[in-house]
């Protein structure tokens, strides 16, 4: 299976410690160089940085940085978002994992399977890789990750913890 990751699930498990958590889940995941670039490259020192390096299983490819983003995406996203859905579309992945909203909704419309840091979270809940959903969630919301209230609550739900 294939599994392309954006920069913000990849940023903020490795923050929170908490990046064997998507390996659990997909096991080897693949970042497009620009992400790579975003997440290790231009913060080496930051909190989280040392996990990703240490993570074997987390593979670079550098083939949208050889062939170029789709001139659309590139246009509308940022960098690291155009560069993950194009790797997507290229190796024709399963799942590309993204949080950004207008990121996500252009993924949809091109025919990408989406997951996000939080729907990644609930899979792990109920495949027993950690028990506490709602310890995650705390811990990245200490990060400033930003989820909805609705969004947080839903997820307690459909994993027997609200």
């Amino acid at each position: 299976m294939i599994v392309i990751a954006d920069t913000t699930p990849l940023l903020y498990l490795s923050r929170i410690g908490r990046l064997q958590i998507l390996h659990a889940v997909h096991g080897e995941v693949i970042v497009p160089q620009t992400v790579w670039n975003e997440l290790v490259v231009a913060r080496p020192a930051a909190p989280g940085v040392a996990d990703l390096l240490a993570s074997p299983w987390i593979h670079v490819n550098d083939e949208v940085e050889r062939a170029g983003v789709d001139p659309e995406l590139a246009a509308a996203l940022d960098q690291g978002e155009a560069a993950a859905i194009t790797l997507a579309e290229l190796l024709q992945a399963q799942t590309l994992l993204i949080d950004e909203r207008k990121g996500r909704d252009i993924a949809r419309r091109r025919g990408l399977h989406i997951q996000g840091t939080l729907g990644l979270l609930v899979a792990a809940r109920r495949a027993g890789v950690f028990s506490s959903l709602r310890e995650v969630m705390d811990a990245l919301e200490r990060e400033d990750f930003h989820v909805s209230a609705r969004l947080v609550a839903e997820a307690l739900r459909a994993v027997g913890e609200a």
